[in-house]
C-alpha cells in the first residue's frame, strides 16, 4: 500500500512541475569541494526523475532520534507497558550476565524502582523533584548502562529493537504523541552535549548522548533535491514511525510526505509490541539495499539512487551497492578509519573528495560524543 501511495505521490509532481531555474546549495558550513559536486549532481540529473537515499541518524541529523526518544521517556518517566516487562521486551536471552547480575534481574530493579518513581509522580512530585532523588538517578543509570551492554552482548540489532520496543503498549497515535513531544524537547544545536549518568553507589556509569539537531545545511540539500526534481528518500535502522514524526514535521522535518521515508517495522496491531514484522525485510546493513531495490527503484526504471548519504558501517552496503550512484556522501562523525566506512571516507580524503565517496565534516561535533556502532 505505501509503494502504492509513493507511485500516485511522485508521479504527478514529477510531470507536472519544472525548475525553470537551477536550485544550488548555500555555502554554509560545507566542505568547499563536496558542495561544488553536489552542485554538479543537482544541475546534471535535474528533472531526470532520479533520486536519493539517505541514512537518517547521524547523517540526515546530528545525533539519533531513537536516542532521543529513549532520553525523553527515561527523563519523563512516559512508558506504557514497559515498566510491568521490566523493560526486557525485545531482549532475546535474558540469562545473560551484565555487571555481576543478569538482564532479568536487572529488570526486576528496574520495575520496582519505576514502581517508586511513578508513586512519587501520583503524589504530584515534580520532575525536577523526582530528579534529584537516589531512585531515579540509579534509575537511569541503570537505564543506560542495560542499553551499552546489550549493543556488547547481542549487538545492534537487539538495541535497535529494544529502544523503540520500550514504546510498547501505545496506539500507533499515542505513539507519534509521544515522539513528537520528545522531539520538541530533544530538538535544538544547544541540546547536544554528551552526560554521564551515574548511580548514587557509583557501581553504574554510562556517558549518553542527549539532544538532536538538523542543520541549515542538510536541510537545505533535501530542498535543493525537491527544486530540482529529484525525489530524496530516508532509508533508516530506526522505528519507521519515530523517522517519519520528525523528517515529515512541515516545519522541523526536511519535507518529507510519509511515502519517503522507510526504517524499521514492528508487526501491525491495536497496539505496538517490541517484535519485528516477519514479512518485511528490516532496513539493517543489507536489508538497506533490498528496501532501495524493492521499494524505491521501481519507481525509477529500476535504476539505483544517484547519491546515497551515510555514516557508519551499516550504511556501508547501499554506499557501495549500485553502478548508477555518483556519489556516497559520508558524513564524518569520527568513525574508526580501519572500519568499513572509515576506509570509505579516507578514499575520499585521498581523493580529494573528487570521486565516487564525498566526506562531509560533522555539522555539529561534539566535544566527547560517543561513537555508537550505527547500523
Amino acid at each position: 500500500m505505501k509503494r502504492l501511495f509513493l507511485f500516485l505521490a511522485l508521479a504527478l509532481p514529477l510531470a507536472c512541475q519544472h525548475n525553470a531555474q537551477h536550485s544550488e546549495l548555500a555555502a554554509g558550513s560545507w566542505d568547499a569541494q563536496v558542495r561544488n559536486q553536489l552542485n554538479s549532481l543537482l544541475e546534471t540529473y535535474q528533472d531526470s526523475g532520479a533520486y536519493a537515499v539517505f541514512d537518517f541518524d547521524k547523517t540526515s541529523i546530528v545525533h539519533d532520534v531513537s536516542q532521543a526518544l529513549w532520553v525523553y521517556q527515561v527523563e519523563h518517566l512516559r512508558y506504557a507497558d514497559a515498566p510491568a516487562h521490566g523493560f526486557l521486551d525485545g531482549i532475546p536471552d535474558v540469562s545473560q550476565p551484565i555487571g555481576g547480575i543478569t538482564f532479568a534481574q536487572m529488570g526486576e530493579v528496574l520495575k520496582e524502582e519505576y514502581a517508586q518513581l511513578a508513586a512519587l509522580q501520583a503524589d504530584g512530585k515534580t520532575l525536577e523533584q523526582i530528579h534529584a532523588t537516589d531512585t531515579y538517578k540509579d534509575f537511569r543509570a541503570r537505564m543506560a548502562t542495560l542499553l551499552v551492554k546489550m549493543d556488547d552482548v547481542f549487538g545492534y540489532e537487539v538495541s535497535y529493537l529494544w529502544m523503540p520496543g520500550l514504546l510498547a503498549g501505545y496506539t500507533e497515535a499515542e505513539a507519534r504523541e509521544v515522539v513528537h513531544d520528545a522531539v520538541l524537547d530533544q530538538m535544538g544545536k544547544e541540546k547536544l552535549e554528551v552526560q554521564e549518568w551515574t548511580s548514587p553507589d557509583g557501581k553504574w556509569s554510562t556517558p549518553v548522548e542527549r539532544g538532536i539537531w538538523l542543520s541549515p545545511e542538510m536541510k537545505d540539500l533535501y530542498h535543493c533535491l525537491a527544486d530540482n526534481g529529484i525525489t530524496a528518500y530516508v532509508c533508516s535502522a530506526s522505528l519507521e514511525l519515530i523517522v517519519e514524526v520528525l523528517a515529515c514535521d512541515p516545519d522541523l522535518g526536511v519535507g518529507l510526505s510519509p511515502e519517503q521515508v522507510f526504517g524499521l517495522r514492528f508487526v501491525r496491531g491495536d497496539k505496538l509490541v517490541a517484535e519485528y514484522d516477519p514479512e518485511y525485510v528490516q532496513t539493517i546493513r543489507d536489508g538497506k539495499v533490498t528496501c532501495i531495490k524493492t521499494l524505491m527503484a521501481p519507481l525509477h526504471k529500476d535504476k539505483g539512487p544517484i547519491l546515497v548519504g551515510g555514516d557508519s558501517n551499516g550504511d556501508v552496503p547501499m554506499l557501495i551497492a549500485f553502478e548508477d550512484t555518483r556519489h556516497g556522501l559520508i558524513i564524518d562523525v569520527g568513525r574508526s578509519p580501519e572500519s568499513k566506512i572509515g576506509q570509505l571516507a579516507t578514499q575520499a580524503r585521498e581523493q580529494n573528495n573528487t570521486g565516487r565517496y564525498l566526506l562531509q565534516p560533522n555539522f555539529a561535533p561534539i566535544r566527547g560524543a560517543v561513537d555508537g556502532g550505527g547500523i
